[in-house]
């Protein structure tokens, strides 16, 4: 896989936020007990079973998830299908380290390897549905590319960098970016900032940590309340980060009563 490792496997930022939901969910579902778990003991004992239970899921469909997500522009499938084949496939070693947790606590629990598979599938198709859910909304809100479409082929990374001048903005779209050019736009594979780096010398900013834009192509700064975005050639328009609006007005491309 060409992609570097790091890329696909995600940010520790995503992972503790993932870590976080699940000890949520982790604590909910030990206090409702489902399938009948709360015949097994007290309910600080099915919080701690069930906040273990999440992590392993977590781990697992996580890693799994992940590497369906990367693939699937490469399979030419919809991501959403390959998350549904990641629940699918992470569900079998899934059920293999549930029931052994489950076994340190009971040890005379006694259930057949496909109801441990299929508790396990059952738990952990609503969980990654409500994660995919939550990612697609915020990709759309943030300009990114949303989960639940059939993702374009990519192109190879760039060996040289494009012509002076041609570039518009650049958009990460999950983990490939898009190049926007006066005649249209491209798809490539790369991390972010590596795309940045083979513009050179053109002058432009990161303006959100999905955009770059060059200062050329900015015709007009477009207010909507406390929110910016630049109105760029082409009929393209690029959010601002509130972070990123200091720096901007730093460089000139704010008026002072922006």
């Amino acid at each position: 896989m060409d992609r570097p490792f790091k890329s696909w496997l995600g940010t520790p930022r995503e992972w503790a936020i993932d870590v976080a939901a699940a000890t949520v969910a982790g604590v909910f579902l030990g206090l409702i007990g489902p399938f009948g778990s709360f015949f097994n003991d007290t309910a600080a004992a099915l919080v701690i079973y069930w906040v273990l239970a999440l992590w392993c899921a977590t781990l697992v469909l996580g890693v799994v998830c992940r590497l369906g997500v990367a693939l699937a522009p490469r399979w030419g499938i919809p991501v959403a299908l390959a998350l549904a084949g990641g629940v699918v496939v992470a569900s079998g070693p899934l059920s293999l380290l549930v029931a052994q947790i489950a076994r340190l606590f009971w040890p005379r629990i006694a259930l057949s390897p496909l109801d441990w598979y299929w508790q396990s599938l059952v738990i952990s198709a609503p969980l990654v549905l409500v994660y995919a859910g939550l990612r697609h909304l915020l990709a759309r809100g943030g300009g990114e590319t949303p989960l639940f479409v059939m993702p374009a082929a990519p192109e190879a990374s760039p060996a040289t960098p494009p012509a002076a001048g041609e570039v518009l903005c650049l958009r990460m779209e999950d983990h490939y970016v898009r190049i926007h050019t006066a005649v249209g736009s491209r798809l490539v594979e790369g991390p972010f900032e590596r795309v940045i780096a083979t513009l050179g010398d053109q002058e432009g900013l990161r303006v959100h940590r999905s955009w770059w834009v060059a200062r050329a192509a900015v015709l007009q700064v477009e207010a909507d309340g406390r929110n910016l975005r630049l109105r760029l050639q082409g009929d393209l328009s690029a959010p601002v980060s509130r972070a990123s609006v200091a720096r901007l007005r730093e460089a000139g491309w704010l008026s002072t009563e922006t």
